[in-house]
Protein backbone atom coordinates (compact mmCIF):
# COMPACT_ATOMS: atom_id res chain seq x y z
CA UNK A 1 0.00 0.00 0.00
CA UNK A 2 1.67 3.06 -1.20
CA UNK A 3 1.01 6.59 0.25
CA UNK A 4 0.60 6.66 4.02
CA UNK A 5 -1.50 5.67 6.61
CA UNK A 6 -2.92 7.68 9.75
CA UNK A 7 -4.77 6.29 12.28
CA UNK A 8 -5.35 7.55 15.62
CA UNK A 9 -8.14 7.60 19.02
CA UNK A 10 -9.52 10.85 19.71
CA UNK A 11 -13.40 11.96 19.60
CA UNK A 12 -16.29 12.64 21.43
CA UNK A 13 -19.09 11.56 19.49
CA UNK A 14 -18.25 7.36 19.01
CA UNK A 15 -18.30 4.97 21.57
CA UNK A 16 -14.59 4.18 22.34
CA UNK A 17 -13.84 8.46 22.00
CA UNK A 18 -12.40 7.52 18.17
CA UNK A 19 -11.23 9.17 15.30
CA UNK A 20 -9.20 7.90 12.31
CA UNK A 21 -7.48 9.64 9.80
CA UNK A 22 -6.42 6.98 6.55
CA UNK A 23 -4.32 8.63 4.06
CA UNK A 24 -4.75 5.63 1.23
CA UNK A 25 -2.91 5.79 -2.72
CA UNK A 26 -5.87 5.95 -4.97
CA UNK A 27 -3.87 3.12 -7.27
CA UNK A 28 -5.65 -0.04 -7.67
CA UNK A 29 -2.61 -1.86 -6.37
CA UNK A 30 -3.01 -5.68 -5.55
CA UNK A 31 -2.98 -6.55 -1.68
CA UNK A 32 -2.64 -10.48 -1.54
CA UNK A 33 -4.94 -10.56 -4.08
CA UNK A 34 -7.52 -8.41 -3.54
CA UNK A 35 -7.59 -5.30 -5.48
CA UNK A 36 -7.01 -2.40 -3.33
CA UNK A 37 -10.30 -0.86 -4.80
CA UNK A 38 -12.20 -3.89 -2.96
CA UNK A 39 -10.61 -3.01 0.07
CA UNK A 40 -12.10 0.71 0.37
CA UNK A 41 -14.97 -0.24 -1.07
CA UNK A 42 -15.31 -2.04 2.71
CA UNK A 43 -14.81 1.44 4.23
CA UNK A 44 -17.63 4.12 4.74
CA UNK A 45 -18.36 6.98 2.42
CA UNK A 46 -14.32 9.30 2.93
CA UNK A 47 -15.03 12.01 4.81
CA UNK A 48 -13.02 14.14 2.09
CA UNK A 49 -11.02 13.06 -0.84
CA UNK A 50 -7.74 15.00 -2.51
CA UNK A 51 -6.01 14.36 -5.69
CA UNK A 52 -3.44 12.33 -3.15
CA UNK A 53 -5.76 10.06 -1.35
CA UNK A 54 -9.10 9.82 1.01
CA UNK A 55 -9.17 10.08 5.02
CA UNK A 56 -12.02 8.44 6.73
CA UNK A 57 -13.85 10.10 10.29
CA UNK A 58 -14.95 7.65 12.37
CA UNK A 59 -14.20 5.20 15.28
CA UNK A 60 -11.12 3.59 15.00
CA UNK A 61 -11.50 0.41 16.42
CA UNK A 62 -14.58 0.15 14.06
CA UNK A 63 -12.86 1.22 10.76
CA UNK A 64 -9.92 -0.37 10.86
CA UNK A 65 -11.06 -4.16 11.54
CA UNK A 66 -11.78 -3.29 7.59
CA UNK A 67 -8.03 -3.02 6.46
CA UNK A 68 -6.13 -6.21 6.05
CA UNK A 69 -3.20 -7.64 8.33
CA UNK A 70 -0.01 -6.43 7.38
CA UNK A 71 -1.08 -3.83 4.93
CA UNK A 72 -0.11 -0.75 6.23
CA UNK A 73 3.63 1.18 6.70
CA UNK A 74 3.05 3.77 8.79
CA UNK A 75 0.42 4.83 11.65
CA UNK A 76 1.15 8.23 12.98
CA UNK A 77 -1.18 9.39 15.97
CA UNK A 78 -1.52 11.88 18.65
CA UNK A 79 -4.12 10.28 20.95
CA UNK A 80 -5.89 12.33 24.06
CA UNK A 81 -3.41 12.67 26.93
CA UNK A 82 -4.10 11.88 29.76
CA UNK A 83 -5.17 15.02 31.94
CA UNK A 84 -6.69 15.00 35.10
CA UNK A 85 -9.14 17.60 33.50
CA UNK A 86 -11.87 15.74 31.86
CA UNK A 87 -12.00 16.88 28.45
CA UNK A 88 -14.95 17.22 25.87
CA UNK A 89 -13.71 14.27 23.89
CA UNK A 90 -13.34 11.87 26.79
CA UNK A 91 -9.77 11.79 27.56
CA UNK A 92 -8.77 9.17 30.06
CA UNK A 93 -6.84 9.67 33.68
CA UNK A 94 -2.93 8.61 33.61
CA UNK A 95 -4.57 5.22 35.54
CA UNK A 96 -6.87 4.39 33.07
CA UNK A 97 -4.63 4.70 30.07
CA UNK A 98 -2.00 2.16 29.48
CA UNK A 99 -5.31 -0.33 29.62
CA UNK A 100 -7.42 2.07 27.52
CA UNK A 101 -4.23 2.05 24.65
CA UNK A 102 -4.04 -1.99 24.57
CA UNK A 103 -7.05 -2.23 22.15
CA UNK A 104 -5.46 0.31 19.89
CA UNK A 105 -2.28 -1.25 20.02
CA UNK A 106 -3.59 -4.65 19.39
CA UNK A 107 -5.26 -3.44 15.71
CA UNK A 108 -1.61 -1.43 15.31
CA UNK A 109 -0.04 -4.30 15.41
CA UNK A 110 -2.07 -6.60 13.38
CA UNK A 111 -2.29 -4.52 10.25
CA UNK A 112 1.60 -3.09 10.03
CA UNK A 113 3.24 -4.84 7.53
CA UNK A 114 6.80 -5.97 9.12
CA UNK A 115 8.73 -3.03 8.22
CA UNK A 116 5.82 -0.43 9.41
CA UNK A 117 6.42 2.36 12.43
CA UNK A 118 3.61 3.69 14.85
CA UNK A 119 4.68 6.79 15.71
CA UNK A 120 2.66 8.41 18.24
CA UNK A 121 2.63 12.14 20.12
CA UNK A 122 1.70 12.14 23.33
CA UNK A 123 1.83 14.79 25.79
CA UNK A 124 3.05 14.27 29.62
CA UNK A 125 0.62 15.07 32.59
CA UNK A 126 1.12 16.46 35.98
CA UNK A 127 -0.06 14.25 39.43
CA UNK A 128 -3.24 15.50 40.71
CA UNK A 129 -2.67 17.68 43.62
CA UNK A 130 0.64 17.75 43.67
CA UNK A 131 4.03 19.83 41.29
CA UNK A 132 5.38 16.43 40.59
CA UNK A 133 5.21 14.65 37.30
CA UNK A 134 3.05 11.54 35.84
CA UNK A 135 4.64 8.37 34.14
CA UNK A 136 2.21 7.62 32.36
CA UNK A 137 3.27 8.02 28.96
CA UNK A 138 6.29 6.47 30.03
CA UNK A 139 4.45 3.17 31.15
CA UNK A 140 2.57 3.15 27.89
CA UNK A 141 5.92 2.77 25.95
CA UNK A 142 7.43 0.27 28.38
CA UNK A 143 4.22 -1.55 28.05
CA UNK A 144 4.43 -1.67 24.11
CA UNK A 145 7.53 -2.69 24.04
CA UNK A 146 8.00 -5.64 26.70
CA UNK A 147 9.81 -8.69 25.64
CA UNK A 148 6.98 -10.70 27.03
CA UNK A 149 4.65 -9.51 24.71
CA UNK A 150 5.01 -12.52 22.27
CA UNK A 151 3.75 -11.30 19.13
CA UNK A 152 2.57 -8.07 19.79
CA UNK A 153 5.93 -6.44 20.94
CA UNK A 154 6.63 -3.15 19.46
CA UNK A 155 10.42 -1.70 19.34
CA UNK A 156 11.58 1.65 19.59
CA UNK A 157 13.51 3.06 17.26
CA UNK A 158 13.84 6.42 18.37
CA UNK A 159 12.49 8.92 20.08
CA UNK A 160 12.22 12.59 19.34
CA UNK A 161 10.63 15.30 21.18
CA UNK A 162 8.69 18.45 19.77
CA UNK A 163 9.67 21.64 21.86
CA UNK A 164 6.47 23.91 21.71
CA UNK A 165 7.15 27.13 23.52
CA UNK A 166 3.71 28.16 22.74
CA UNK A 167 2.30 26.09 25.80
CA UNK A 168 0.75 27.79 28.59
CA UNK A 169 2.09 28.21 31.86
CA UNK A 170 -0.05 25.06 33.52
CA UNK A 171 -0.43 23.68 36.06
CA UNK A 172 -1.56 27.25 36.86
CA UNK A 173 -0.82 26.35 40.76
CA UNK A 174 2.48 25.81 40.30
CA UNK A 175 4.04 27.51 37.53
CA UNK A 176 2.02 30.89 38.47
CA UNK A 177 1.01 30.68 41.96
CA UNK A 178 3.50 28.91 43.99
CA UNK A 179 6.20 29.82 41.45
CA UNK A 180 7.64 26.25 42.33
CA UNK A 181 7.79 24.84 38.36
CA UNK A 182 8.75 26.22 34.87
CA UNK A 183 5.78 25.35 32.38
CA UNK A 184 5.88 22.31 30.30
CA UNK A 185 7.20 23.28 27.07
CA UNK A 186 8.57 19.22 25.57
CA UNK A 187 5.85 16.80 24.14
CA UNK A 188 7.69 13.26 23.58
CA UNK A 189 7.29 11.32 20.14
CA UNK A 190 7.70 7.94 20.22
CA UNK A 191 8.76 6.17 16.82
CA UNK A 192 7.76 2.33 17.69
CA UNK A 193 8.60 -0.63 15.20
CA UNK A 194 7.22 -4.14 14.72
CA UNK A 195 10.86 -4.93 13.82
CA UNK A 196 13.99 -3.65 14.43
CA UNK A 197 14.69 -2.77 10.84
CA UNK A 198 11.76 -0.83 9.88
CA UNK A 199 11.38 1.25 6.77
CA UNK A 200 13.37 4.55 6.63
CA UNK A 201 15.87 6.78 4.81
CA UNK A 202 16.99 9.41 6.95
CA UNK A 203 18.08 11.44 3.33
CA UNK A 204 14.45 12.34 2.78
CA UNK A 205 14.85 14.74 6.19
CA UNK A 206 18.53 15.88 5.60
CA UNK A 207 19.33 19.47 7.14
CA UNK A 208 21.60 21.70 5.66
CA UNK A 209 25.27 21.84 6.61
CA UNK A 210 26.23 24.86 8.64
CA UNK A 211 28.65 27.30 7.12
CA UNK A 212 31.38 25.76 9.70
CA UNK A 213 30.71 22.23 8.54
CA UNK A 214 30.86 23.53 4.69
CA UNK A 215 34.36 24.90 5.37
CA UNK A 216 35.73 22.01 7.08
CA UNK A 217 34.80 19.79 4.13
CA UNK A 218 36.53 22.22 1.92
CA UNK A 219 39.79 22.54 4.15
CA UNK A 220 39.71 18.86 5.12
CA UNK A 221 40.15 17.54 8.79
CA UNK A 222 43.10 15.52 10.46
CA UNK A 223 42.15 11.90 11.09
CA UNK A 224 42.99 11.52 14.82
CA UNK A 225 41.66 10.17 18.43
CA UNK A 226 39.63 13.11 20.03
CA UNK A 227 40.01 13.13 24.20
CA UNK A 228 36.39 11.97 24.43
CA UNK A 229 37.61 9.00 22.83
CA UNK A 230 36.01 9.19 19.59
CA UNK A 231 38.05 7.93 16.57
CA UNK A 232 37.55 10.94 13.82
CA UNK A 233 38.26 8.88 10.44
CA UNK A 234 39.05 10.46 6.84
CA UNK A 235 35.56 8.84 6.45
CA UNK A 236 34.27 12.30 8.42
CA UNK A 237 35.34 14.29 5.46
CA UNK A 238 32.72 12.80 2.73
CA UNK A 239 30.08 15.35 2.03
CA UNK A 240 26.71 13.48 2.28
CA UNK A 241 24.55 15.89 1.37
CA UNK A 242 23.31 17.23 4.99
Amino acid sequence: MNGYQETGPKNPSYALNAITRIGIDQGNEIIRGEPMDKILSKLPEPYYRTEYGAAYLGDTLELIKHIPDGQVNLIMTSPPFALNKKKPYGNKTPSQYVEWFKAFAKEFWRVLSDDGSLVIHIGGSWERGTPTRSMYHFELLFELCRPERAGSKFYLAQDFYWFNPAKLPTPAEWVTVRRVRVKDAVDPIWWLSKSPYPKADNRRVLKPYSESMKQLLKDGYEPKLRPSGHDISDKFQKDLGG
